[in-house]
């Protein structure tokens, strides 16, 4: 399995206006909680000002993707709109 760590750069707080940018790739069995364990560790070294225009998200990618939609990801205190 593949797992894309993206970080989104926003325009604004609302999380409206965002550009993708594929930050690091996993691809072995157990990429998506590598990947989720990454998360909250990168968030927490944003600035305030910049955790409102920048958040990181893991996303899978090829055939197993529907299996990782399953697993229960760890909990990140950032909401995420689109």
């Amino acid at each position: 399995m593949k797992v894309l760590l993206m970080m989104y750069l926003c325009l604004d707080p609302s999380h409206t206006d965002c550009q993708a940018i594929p930050v690091q790739a996993w691809a072995r069995p157990d990429a998506y909680s590598q990947c989720a364990t990454l998360v909250p560790e990168l968030t927490d070294a944003l600035t305030v000002q910049n955790r409102q225009h920048v958040y990181f998200r893991c996303e899978p990618k090829g055939g197993d993707a529907a299996q990782v939609q399953q697993a229960s990801p760890l909990f990140i205190h950032q909401s995420f709109r689109f």
